[in-house]
């Protein structure tokens, strides 16, 4: 019996991690509910060392999308699998491709032999479950292999709208990096015997610092992204620091529609492919990438069991576009919800394409500012004493 390690969520929405021994993942998930935990990620404890990294949405697009192709033109999971072999795959995909097959071939269905490796979402995994359960296994396929299209799309483009700002930073560390290592040890003779501010001796003693102790500003540097890191780990922080930049101005409504947009293409993707409506919440909650909002669907998934609709209790969720519910509640009217979150999917993801501009849009020159208004500090701090020295001169002359 494999040792799955664990993290979920109360029905209070306290995080929780351990882990259990389960025959599977749907065993665990069972052990878990009795304790009023839902499950949120899981992994096999014992296979930790050899691990894969999971696969990236264009990996997982493009085994989806080759399997939907040969799955409707007839061919069985264990000859697509074989015929998926023979292409030209990295090492990595090969020995995945090949451990699923051989379970394949074993008689295991598709969604257990995925779920062995490690390396497949927990989304894929139910999704083919339930297409295995409703003989629907090709329309899943290429759900799947659309929905991880569209999900590799907007990692680029979030990439590409970051691409610039992180230029941006690297210029401004090497221009004061440039001031403080080359431009102040000459100032610093020329300054010699004068009576200077306490701004311009604060700058030289900085610059003498990086000079001659460089490594312990990095080893600072490095601390300090350290524990940041180590704090955004600690549930309680990572919720406050999430609620905080959906609260934002102006930068939490952005963030708001790309989270919208990510919940409305998951739990299209989910719902219309059989799973329930309680299995479609908890994974779409599950990858949402805010902690804040995630632990609020604790209470809209016991709601929706207690037999409110689904409308009515995503309402009440703060951290979504205020439009979300109503949309909702249309489809629920009509009886047509599966098609109502397909839609609501494709418009808020135009809508997210817009916030991302908007962020880069703001991102861009508030970062010019900053990296004017830092170069400025310094040069004033450094330009200063041969004003005054340029002054006393010309009085006395």
């Amino acid at each position: 019996m494999p040792l799955y390690k664990y993290k979920g969520q109360t029905g209070q929405g306290k995080t929780v991690s351990g882990a259990l021994n389960a025959e599977s993942e749907e065993a665990l998930y069972a052990l878990l509910r009795r304790d009023d935990v839902f499950l949120t990620e899981c992994r096999v404890a014992e296979n930790e060392k050899a691990a894969v990294r999971r696969l990236k949405p264009m990996e997982l697009s493009e085994f989806c999308r080759q399997l939907a192709s040969m799955i409707g033109s007839g061919i069985t999971l264990s000859r697509a699998m074989n015929i998926m072999l023979m292409g030209n795959l990295k090492p990595r995909l090969a020995t995945v491709y090949r451990q699923v097959q051989r379970l394949v071939q074993q008689g295991q269905p598709l969604s257990d032999a995925l779920s062995a490796q490690g390396v497949f979402p927990d989304m894929m995994i139910n999704m083919f479950r339930a297409g295995e359960a409703s003989g629907q296994m090709e329309q899943v396929a290429s759900k799947l292999a659309t929905h991880y299209q569209k999900e590799h799309r907007m990692n680029n483009r979030l990439k590409s709208a970051t691409l610039y700002p992180k230029i941006l930073g690297v210029v401004c560390v090497a221009a004061v990096l440039i001031i403080f290592l080359v431009v102040m040890p000459d100032l610093e003779r020329f300054f010699e015997g004068m009576a200077l501010p306490p701004f311009t001796r604060f700058l030289m003693g900085f610059s003498a610092l990086l000079q001659q102790r460089w490594y312990w500003m990095l080893i600072f540097v490095l601390a300090v992204v350290a524990l940041v890191q180590v704090l955004l780990g600690v549930p309680a922080v990572r919720l406050a620091w999430d609620r905080l930049k959906v609260h934002t101005p102006f930068v939490g409504k952005q963030l708001r529609i790309i989270y919208t947009a990510r919940f409305a293409r998951t739990q299209s993707s989910l719902y219309s492919s059989g799973l329930s409506m309680i299995r479609s919440l908890e994974i779409a909650s599950a990858t949402l990438g805010n902690q804040y909002v995630a632990a609020q669907f604790a209470d809209v998934i016991k709601q929706v069991r207690a037999g409110d609709m689904l409308s009515k209790a995503i309402q009440q969720v703060d951290g979504f576009d205020p439009k979300l519910a109503p949309t909702i509640y249309v489809g629920e009217e009509t009886g047509q919800l599966d098609q109502m979150l397909e839609n609501i999917a494709e418009n808020y993801e135009y809508e997210s394409d817009a916030a991302l501009t908007r962020l880069t849009g703001m991102i861009e020159p508030a970062m010019i500012v900053v990296m004017a208004v830092v170069i400025c500090l310094i040069m004033l701090g450094v330009l200063g004493p041969i004003w005054s020295m340029y002054g006393n001169t010309a009085a006395f002359g």
